[in-house]
């Protein structure tokens, strides 16, 4: 690890990230993106997740690892997203349990957490969907919807929608 980076970029997580995500990313990491050694994967990014895991994953260890960022940087706020987003066009369908219609949508961006979609048909924050992807017909994903912009030009609400659980293979699924 070098001196710049953190253990927030070692696990790509914001700084505003709760446990519950510090836990679930690190897992990610170690057991479905294949990191640990005994899956064959590299043995130092290995200690530098575990490392960063020790810290992140214990709350007096963060907060004191927090206040030292903070006398280091200053009193910058990280804010912002609990994961990094890439962006990804690609279509997908979606069904919510109190319609079995299947209705077409267009992803913006996507990470483990969710996804950001363009849709016509007007979704309601709160709402449970069932997402599935072209070429991965068993692999539907439970998610509900979380924010909602205003229509853009070339039709459309755009919708913030949050996976029950992370996805590590998410952008595998989409492309």
């Amino acid at each position: 690890m070098t001196e710049r980076t953190t253990y927030y970029d070692v696990l790509g997580i914001t700084r505003t990230a709760p446990s519950e995500i510090v836990t679930a990313v690190y897992r990610a990491w170690m057991k479905a993106m294949r990191v640990h050694p005994d899956l064959g994967g590299d043995e130092s990014l290995a200690k530098d997740i575990n490392e960063a895991y020790e810290i992140l994953g214990n709350p007096e260890s963060r907060s004191a690892y927090d206040a030292g960022l903070a006398r280091e940087r200053g009193t910058e706020n990280e804010g912002g997203r609990r994961a990094p987003r890439i962006a990804v066009r690609a279509e997908i369908a979606y069904c919510k349990p109190s319609d079995s219609r299947w209705i077409r949508a267009e992803t913006v961006d996507a990470s483990t957490l969710g996804l950001k979609i363009r849709s016509r048909e007007i979704l309601e924050i709160g709402s449970h969907l069932t997402i599935a992807f072209p070429g991965h017909p068993s692999a539907a994903i439970e998610a509900t919807v979380r924010w909602s912009q205003e229509p853009k030009r070339g039709g459309g609400c755009e919708y913030g929608v949050e996976f029950f659980s992370p996805v590590p293979h998410i952008m595998k699924m989409l492309l």
